[in-house]
């Protein structure tokens, strides 16, 4: 069977989905940028942006005859309204934890590694037994879903009854529906490679 990999690309995608969380919702406050632009625009008007007084007594022929003026007023209102989502967002967070961060938390757990260190994961499987081995890669495509998929690579190492063995594996992949719990040391690239990082 083959399994879809996404790799491990947890930073840049949290910083990407907080982006578009905050675009959101500076679409929704399309309104109340408007609403701030009006009061002020004839004060902007000399600036190259669209005079609120010419377009009320020219109506469409003024937008015809300063397109430039539309599109620097156009822009200027979704950054104001992004400004305002960015500066709501920013205002929730600090009533949060200090240890709150955005994004998953399987995506927190999995980054911040050192260039030259790697995560050692051990995995305790829901009905049977220990897996551990290095972190290759893992599935955030159905985060929403809650389902994904890791992807550990050589060494693999299985604890069943207190024996650990080491396996013959390349890759194994685990369905966090199996997962009960699991742990996440970072190691020098080396030291997995030997397999020293899971011994107590």
């Amino acid at each position: 069977m083959i399994r879809r990999e996404k790799y491990l690309r947890g930073a840049s995608r949290s910083g990407l989905g907080e982006l578009l969380q905050v675009s959101a919702v500076g679409v929704g406050l399309t309104g109340a940028a408007l609403l701030l632009w009006a009061l002020f625009a004839e004060l902007l008007a000399p600036f190259g942006f669209v005079s609120l007084d010419e377009l009320a007594r020219l109506g469409g022929a003024y937008m015809a005859s300063h397109p430039r003026h539309v599109i620097s007023t156009f822009a200027l209102v979704l950054g104001g309204a992004c400004g305002l989502a960015w500066g709501l967002t920013r205002l929730a967070y600090r009533s949060l934890h200090d240890a709150y961060k955005p994004g998953s938390p399987w995506e927190q757990a999995f980054t911040g590694v050192a260039k030259d260190a790697t995560l050692w994961l051990g995995i305790a499987m829901k009905e049977g037994p220990l897996v551990e081995g290095v972190l290759h890669s893992f599935d955030i495509g159905e985060a929403s879903e809650g389902n994904r998929d890791i992807v550990l690579s050589r060494p693999i190492y299985v604890t069943e009854k207190e024996n650990r063995s080491l396996t013959s594996l390349d890759r194994l992949v685990v369905s966090s529906d199996e997962i009960q719990y699991l742990s996440v040391v970072h190691v020098a690239a080396s030291e997995a490679t030997k397999g020293t990082a899971g011994k107590a």
